[in-house]
């Protein structure tokens, strides 16, 4: 029952309790549920001050498990000074030993050698140094002889036991800190996410596969989604479409994706509703920035809730300069950028302004060149992109590049079509443009209406054209996309 109780209760907050609790009351099946919750969510438990609680044991079966949702083997060497940086003069002793549990094979040679090797705690070791002495050998090709240890096994032919011999499986090992089978985390690929009302699909530009990653029907349509730099993906708001009541049509929807368990986890709901909005991150905290109120005259907004990731409350943070809607925001450096969108006589704006979350303030930066909203946004090597949209004209396939250093806009290579609602998104080395819609001749008579698109384009920097890679993708349909490192190997391909 224990058990049972225990995993279903797991958190971030509790599961490194209740692996020390497993521990204590030697409950193998409870610890170790703890220990996998508290691997699959590594970069988040090691900011946890229960973290940096626990034993030299403890924190061992952590470090050297396979299961660790780690991307680079770095962090798991960060971790353990963090936890022996916390009471140093007793837990240096226990560095030697710690160390086996760090895969130093995966770790870059220029890091090794700058962050590891000339470390004070480290260098000024000899047990340490001999340690490490071994992984430079490694690294130029050099292993040292490895232990041998023979097992027994059974007998399976009539022969050998009439002959009286054993098989002898030799099993060859090597010192624990030159291991290097790669964690788990480590099978990250960047894909493209999208996220609509009956499922969310991951498609690999490189590889050209599709991936499930949730079957949900409880994502609402016109959701708004985002994900962190730490690659927590997130969607608020949307519609949920009730016919018995309309006054229940939209909903202050906030969840997270799990993708431990391929679903979306309920958060604390958004204060109040609204819709075309924007959303950032900086601090550890959410941002939702300006829109509409969805009642009679819909108010246009200059309000900013934030939701703090780490007390899982909703506040209110300093109001924009100005009420905006179907805007474009984006995150960088702890800064939240609001571009363009519409105000209230309805007009496409070219303003731009940014939030710095350490000094509480707002500050107009220099505006976009062309006046529009909803639009494609996304940072990619410090400088903001934009695509696409809205202009008081119609829409556009003009594109804008911010140079944040310089406070500069300039023109940027046009997109092939005129479209709004592009998805313009960062995916590993690269940008790419999904969806939108475009304006054609309707059927029966000339005249121009929206058609949805569910193409992917990417652009060549080299060549400094945007290139089709994917001329129809179903999954994008009334989809919000991201560009996220998910782990294909829990997800199913397609």
């Amino acid at each position: 029952m224990l058990n049972l109780v225990s995993w279903k209760r797991l958190s971030l907050s509790n599961c490194l309790a209740i692996f020390r609790l497993g521990l204590m009351l030697d409950c193998p099946r409870l610890a170790v549920s703890a220990r996998n919750f508290a691997c699959e969510r590594f970069q988040l438990i090691t900011r946890d001050e229960e973290f940096l609680h626990l034993s030299p044991s403890e924190l061992a079966a952590i470090l050297a498990s396979d299961s660790l949702n780690v991307e680079t083997e770095q962090a798991v060497f960060e971790a353990l000074i963090k936890w022996v940086g916390c009471d140093k003069d007793k837990r240096l002793e226990e560095l030697p030993t710690l160390l086996d549990c760090v895969r130093f094979r995966l770790v870059p040679e220029d890091y090794f050698a700058e962050q590891v090797e000339q470390h004070e705690w480290l260098r000024s070791n000899p047990e340490i140094t001999k340690k490490l002495q071994l992984v430079k050998d490694a690294h130029a090709g050099k292993l040292p002889e490895v232990k041998k240890t023979m097992t027994n096994k059974k007998s399976k032919e009539k022969k050998t036991e009439e002959d009286g011999e054993e098989e002898e499986d030799q099993e060859e090992l090597l010192p624990g800190i030159l291991n290097d089978n790669l964690r788990f985390g480590m099978f990250l690929r960047d894909l493209i996410l999208m996220i609509n009302d009956t499922s969310s699909v991951a498609y690999d530009p490189t590889g050209n596969d599709c991936y499930v990653a949730s079957i949900s029907s409880q994502i609402p349509k016109n959701h708004c989604s985002i994900v962190t730099k730490e690659n927590q993906i997130f969607v608020i708001g949307g519609i949920f479409f009730n016919e018995q009541s309309e006054e229940e049509q939209l909903n202050s929807y906030f969840l997270q994706f799990d993708p431990a368990s391929s679903d979306w986890l309920g958060m604390p709901p958004m204060p109040s509703p609204r819709f075309l909005f924007g959303m950032g991150e900086a601090e550890n905290s959410i941002f939702v920035i300006g829109g509409k109120e969805l009642k009679e005259g819909e108010q246009t907004l200059d309000s900013v809730l934030v939701y703090h990731r780490q007390s899982l409350k909703w506040g209110e943070s300093v109001p924009l300069p100005y009420a905006v809607y179907a805007h474009g925001t984006v995150s960088q450096d702890g800064i939240v950028y609001v571009i363009g969108g519409k105000g209230d006589s309805k007009q496409c704006l070219n303003k731009v302004c940014a939030y710095d979350t350490k000094k509480g303030e707002w500050k107009d930066l220099a505006p976009l060149k062309t006046e529009r909203s909803l639009f494609g946004v996304t940072v990619y090597k410090d400088k903001i992109y934009v695509a696409g949209g809205v202009t008081d004209n119609g829409l556009t396939g003009t594109m804008e590049v911010y140079d944040i250093k310089s406070n500069k806009w300039s023109e940027f290579v046009e997109f092939p079509q005129e479209r709004s609602s592009l998805s313009l998104i960062t995916v590993g080395n690269g940008i790419y443009a999904v969806g939108g819609f475009a304006m054609f001749p309707s059927e029966n008579c000339e005249e121009l209406t929206p058609r949805e698109m569910n193409d992917i384009w990417r652009y060549d920097e080299s060549e400094r054209k945007w290139n089709g890679i994917l001329r129809e993708i179903r999954y994008a349909s009334g989809a919000t996309v991201l560009g996220v490192r998910l782990n294909t190997l829990r997800l199913t391909k397609m």
